[in-house]
């Protein structure tokens, strides 16, 4: 009886193995990055991020300045930074008016402040009759702008609680407030007169020129 013995392969020796016709390591070179990087390296790569970042810290700084400049430039050239005047931002509801004497200002810079109430005046150019009662008020306008300012009796009515307006008499008395143009850092005082129900309570006087929002003020 035969055996059969597997083919052996070649035999090779020990420092050859069946893997030295593909690979030598003699043909290879090893690097380590490690290696090249010495001292000087590490310093010239710290210089080089602290010159960058400087850079663009300096470039930021710039910016943000240049920012600042344009933006007080841009408030002086439209008056965005000018400070509001007293009274501009009072008396501007019905249900908040302004106190009496207080002054009031509008869009036009014109100026109104109530100085005396008269109840149960008696006039020539209005009889008086039973139920009703005449109040005279006066009032001082001021324009606290920079160009010529209008002002007209007829703008002014005085409202009751319910909001309902009463006129002004035209002229029913010396000295009523009529109408006109005041220059700038100018004013006047008048007279405003009202026929009403007597013993009217809450009352406002309602200030609204064309092209203004309305202002009201407390009479008493």
């Amino acid at each position: 009886m035969s055996q059969y013995y597997p083919q052996q392969g070649p035999s090779y020796p020990p420092e050859y193995g069946p893997e030295y016709d593909y690979y030598d390591e003699g043909d290879f070179d090893y690097y380590d990055d490690d290696e090249d990087e010495g001292p000087d390296s590490s310093l010239l790569q710290s210089a080089v991020a602290f010159f960058a970042g400087g850079c663009l810290v300096f470039l930021c700084m710039s910016l943000c300045g240049l920012v600042l400049v344009a933006g007080l430039f841009l408030d002086s050239g439209t008056g965005l930074s000018e400070t509001p005047i007293p009274g501009n931002d009072i008396g501007l509801t019905f249900e908040e008016p302004a106190n009496p004497g207080e002054a009031v200002v509008n869009e036009q810079k014109m100026q109104v402040t109530i100085l005396e109430v008269n109840r149960n005046a008696a006039i020539e150019a209005i009889p008086q009759a039973d139920g009703r009662e005449v109040i005279i008020i006066t009032v001082e306008v001021v324009n606290v702008g920079e160009e010529d300012g209008s002002f007209n009796e007829r703008d002014f009515m005085l409202l009751n609680s319910f909001e309902e307006a009463y006129a002004p008499s035209l002229g029913a008395v010396d000295g009523s407030l009529g109408r006109g143009t005041l220059p700038p850092g100018e004013g006047l005082e008048g007279r405003l007169v009202y026929e009403v129900i007597a013993d009217e309570v809450d009352l406002r006087l309602l200030w609204e020129p064309r092209d203004s929002a309305p202002r009201y003020i407390f009479l008493e």
